[in-house]
C-alpha cells in the first residue's frame, strides 16, 4: 500500500457511515414506546451497515469493553443500553440529507449488497449445519465497508473508479491506481481501524485462511454483488456453481435455492428504500449499456443504477444514446434455468428440508407487505393494490388486506373510457386524498360506479410507476364512515414511496 491510502484510510475511518433514513425513523419510533422491543429494534439495525457498524465500534470505547468477541448487533445493543442507542440515533448522518444523485445511488447500491450478503452468508451457515451462522451475518453486512466509506466521503473519487470498471477496466487496477490499495486491502485496513470482528477481516481474502466461514461470507458477498447485475450472467452463475461445490449439492438445486433466498430477502429488506435483485427474477435481467470505449474483459462490480423518482435521485450525466442492447445470454445458464423449473425436481435435488419452501414471488411479497404495514400500523380498513390490464383500459383489484368490512375491495373494477378521479392518477406519479372538505371539487370526476366502490368520506390513493410507466395505484381508507388522520396521510405516502422506489 502507499502512503496516500494509508493517509486516506485515517481519513475514512474517521468519520461515520450514514444512516438511512428510514432505518433512523423506524428506531426513533420504537425507542419513544414505552416498552421497547429489543428484538425489533435488533433487527431493524442489522439491516443498516451504516448503524451497525456504530454499534459494533462504540462496543470497543465502553469503560470495560466485552472480553468474548461480540459479532451479533442482538447481543451488542444490550450491553450498550438504551441511552446510547437513542443518542445514536439522533445524532448519526442521514444517509438521503449528506448524498444525492449518483453518489446516494452508489451507497445505497453497496447497502443493498450488503443487506443481501448478510442473508445469504446466514443462509449458507444454517445450510452447512454452523451452530453460530448468525456470526457471519454482521461480517457479511460489512464485507464492503472501504466503498461504503468512499461513497460516504470522496464520492467523486469513487464515482470515477466505477464508471472506470463499467467501462471494462479491471477493478483491481483501478483502485490500485487511483486509491494506492486493492478493495480488499482497504476493507482490511478499515476494519482493523475500527477494531470490527475479525471475520470481517479474513473474509477479504487476503490470507491462507480459507476456512468454511470466511469462504461462507466471501461466497456470499460475491454472489450478493453479481446478482445485483443480473441473475443470468456468466459471473453469477459462476457464483452459484462455487456455491453449490461449496454445499455439496447439484447445481439445479442451488440455482433453485439461491433463487427462493433471493426472494426471500427481498420480502425481508422490503421496509428499506434499497434495489432488490429478486425482482430481476420475474421482469429479466437489467439491460446493460454497451461500452464504446473499452471491450469488457471482465464484468463490472457495480450494480446498474435503478431509476427513481426523486428529482435527486436523476443523474448528473446526460442520458445516453447509445443503443442498449440486453447481455448475452449464456447457454449454459439457459439449460441450468431449464432444469430447475419444476418443483419436483427441486424436491428430488434437495439434501434437506430446510431450503425447500416454494419458491415465493417477490413482487407480491412487497406489495403485500406495504398492505399490511397500512393495515396493522396506520389502522386503515381496508387497502388495495389495483393492477391496470395488458391494454391499459381497466384497473382491477389484485392484492387486497381488510378485516370486519361490509363492502370488499376485492370485486373493485374500474374501466378508464373516461376521465376519473382514479384514472388521472394514472397520468404521472402522484397522490390525491379524498375528503369531506375538497369532495365537492372532485364530484364532477367521482362517476356513480367509482363513488359505488370507494370511501367518498375519506379515501388516499396513490399512482405506480415503473420505469416511468404506470402499472398500478395503491388505495386505502378506513371504511364506510371513517375519515383519513393527517398521519394516515403522512405515513401513506411514505410507505408508497418506499415500496416504488424497491420496485425500480
Amino acid at each position: 500500500m502507499t502512503q496516500s491510502a494509508h493517509e486516506q484510510i485515517d481519513r475514512l475511518s474517521g468519520e461515520p457511515l450514514p444512516v438511512l433514513q428510514r432505518t433512523l425513523t423506524h428506531v426513533r419510533d420504537m425507542l419513544q414506546s414505552s416498552s421497547v422491543n429489543h428484538a425489533r429494534l435488533s433487527e431493524t439495525i442489522s439491516r443498516d451497515p451504516g448503524f451497525s457498524l456504530h454499534i459494533l465500534r462504540k462496543l470497543n470505547e465502553l469503560p470495560n469493553p466485552p472480553k468474548e468477541p461480540i459479532n451479533k448487533i442482538s447481543l451488542a445493543i444490550p450491553l450498550l443500553g438504551m441511552d446510547r442507542i437513542e443518542n445514536a440515533a439522533q445524532t448519526l448522518p442521514c444517509l438521503e440529507d449528506k448524498l444525492k444523485g449518483p453518489p446516494r445511488r452508489g451507497l445505497i447500491d453497496c447497502y443493498s449488497r450488503g443487506a443481501h450478503a448478510a442473508f445469504y452468508a446466514d443462509a449458507i451457515g444454517r445450510q452447512r449445519g454452523d451452530s453460530e451462522s448468525g456470526c457471519l451475518y454482521s461480517a457479511a453486512l460489512l464485507h464492503d465497508i472501504g466503498e461504503m466509506a468512499l461513497w460516504s466521503q470522496t464520492p467523486k473519487q469513487m464515482h470515477e473508479i466505477r464508471q472506470r470498471i463499467m467501462q471494462g477496466e479491471d477493478r483491481d487496477d483501478v483502485a490500485l491506481e487511483l486509491l494506492g490499495a486493492t478493495f480488499e486491502e482497504l476493507n482490511l485496513q478499515l476494519s482493523e481501524k475500527w477494531r470490527l470482528p475479525e471475520l470481517v477481516k479474513t473474509s477479504q481474502g487476503l490470507s491462507n485462511s480459507f476456512q468454511p466461514r470466511p469462504l461462507s461470507i466471501m461466497l456470499a458477498s460475491a454472489l450478493a454483488r453479481e446478482s445485483s447485475r443480473g441473475w443470468q450472467r456468466e459471473p453469477t452463475i459462476d457464483d452459484v456453481e462455487l456455491l453449490a461445490e461449496f454445499l455439496d449439492v447439484t447445481m439445479e438445486y442451488a440455482l433453485a435455492w439461491v433463487h427462493t433466498l433471493s426472494a426471500e430477502a427481498a420480502r425481508t429488506l422490503s421496509a428499506l428504500p434499497i434495489p432488490l435483485p429478486a425482482f430481476h427474477l420475474i421482469c429479466g435481467d437489467p439491460i446493460q449499456k454497451q461500452s464504446t470505449q473499452a471491450p469488457q474483459t471482465k464484468p463490472a462490480d457495480t450494480p446498474v443504477e435503478p431509476r427513481r423518482h426523486e428529482p435527486e435521485e436523476t443523474s448528473d450525466q446526460p442520458e445516453s444514446t447509445e443503443q442498449r442492447v440486453p447481455p448475452a445470454q449464456p447457454s449454459r445458464a439457459d439449460e441450468i434455468n431449464q432444469k430447475a423449473k419444476t418443483q419436483a425436481e427441486i424436491e428430488a435435488a434437495k439434501p434437506s428440508s430446510e431450503p425447500s419452501k416454494k419458491p415465493a414471488n417477490p413482487l407480491q411479497d412487497v406489495i403485500t407487505h406495504a398492505l399490511e404495514e397500512m393495515h396493522q400500523e396506520l389502522g386503515l380498513q381496508r387497502a388495495m393494490f389495483a393492477m391496470l390490464n395488458k391494454e391499459k383500459t381497466v384497473l382491477k383489484a389484485r392484492l387486497v388486506t381488510e378485516t370486519g368490512i361490509a363492502h370488499s375491495l376485492r370485486e373493485f373494477s374500474l374501466e378508464l373510457t373516461q376521465p376519473t378521479l382514479l384514472s388521472l392518477l394514472m397520468k404521472k406519479p402522484q397522490v390525491i386524498a379524498l375528503t369531506p372538505g375538497n369532495l365537492e371539487k372532485y364530484s364532477q370526476i367521482i362517476p356513480p360506479h367509482l363513488a359505488s366502490q370507494i370511501n367518498l368520506n375519506g379515501c388516499l390513493a396513490m399512482s405506480v410507476f415503473l420505469r416511468n410507466k404506470p402499472i398500478g395505484l395503491f388505495y386505502a381508507d378506513n371504511g364506510a364512515d371513517g375519515r383519513i388522520t393527517a398521519n394516515q396521510l403522512n405515513n401513506f405516502k411514505a410507505i408508497c414511496q418506499r415500496t416504488i422506489s424497491s420496485l425500480n
